[in-house]
């Protein structure tokens, strides 16, 4: 998560935009951009990095590979064999 600040800034300054611009945009506050763009910005929520990436014209790809999954939905955790 520490990266997505810097991506975003550099991001919304390839595409010529000033916070502004992005506050416009997405209809979050300059505050709240500023600070998450410096890292200050207390565990933004899934939406809010969602209408800053629309808003930059990126995608969102999720990897879910990592996560295991139940063999059978009926188990729980404890009950594995």
């Amino acid at each position: 998560m520490d990266q997505l600040g810097p991506e975003i800034r550099k991001a919304r300054k390839a595409l010529g935009l000033s916070q502004t611009d992005l506050s416009l945009a997405t209809g979050l506050s300059i505050k709240f951009l500023s600070q998450l763009e410096t890292g200050k910005a207390d565990n933004p929520s899934f939406a809010n990095i969602l209408d800053i990436i629309r808003a930059l014209g990126g995608q969102v790809m999720l990897d879910w590979s990592d996560i295991p999954t139940e063999t059978d939905p009926g188990q729980s955790n404890g009950d594995r064999a």
